[in-house]
């Protein structure tokens, strides 16, 4: 059930559940895509394209993280794996979404964690470069990390 294949990591997905995440990623391998790619984006994303810039794609998670206020993800609108291949006008368009997303539902805190690289590496499930905007809940005495794979230690 754990395989590695035209850029999909479901052994990632495995580590930190999220409802039916592992069995869309298996449907993925078998069909043989790379999910994040614009064509093939809506084939098993659950959820609407929220903005279309000349670069960016930007849509809620459709598997967010446990306890996740907002859970958005920005995709390069062309394949590319990692930071290095950005170009600036993309780094740029980048900020100018991300301001936008912020700008519009009124967050005042948020992580803005970029996946870039092997999966291997960084936690990713799909090795096409992408970025996350995760907005939680304000600590309290009464609330509880969010959890996301970041990486592996040793």
């Amino acid at each position: 059930m754990t395989a590695k294949k035209q850029g999909v990591d479901t052994q990632n997905a495995l580590i930190v559940k999220r409802n039916d995440y592992v069995d869309v990623l298996n449907k993925i391998l078998d069909e043989g895509f790379c999910p994040f790619c614009e064509e093939n984006l809506l084939k098993h994303h659950q959820k609407p394209i929220l903005h279309k810039s000349k670069h960016w794609l930007i849509t809620e998670n459709s598997w967010p993280y446990k306890g996740t206020h907002y859970h958005f993800l920005f995709i390069p609108r062309i394949h590319m794996e990692t930071i290095e291949a950005m170009p600036t006008e993309v780094w740029t368009d980048l900020q100018k979404q991300y301001v936008k997303i912020i700008t519009e539902h009124h967050i005042v805190g948020a992580t803005l964690m970029i996946r870039s690289g092997h999966t291997n590496m960084t936690g990713a499930s799909v090795n096409h470069l992408h970025a996350h905007i995760i907005v939680g809940s304000e600590r309290t005495k009464d609330t509880e990390p969010i959890k996301a794979l970041v990486g592996f230690k040793k």
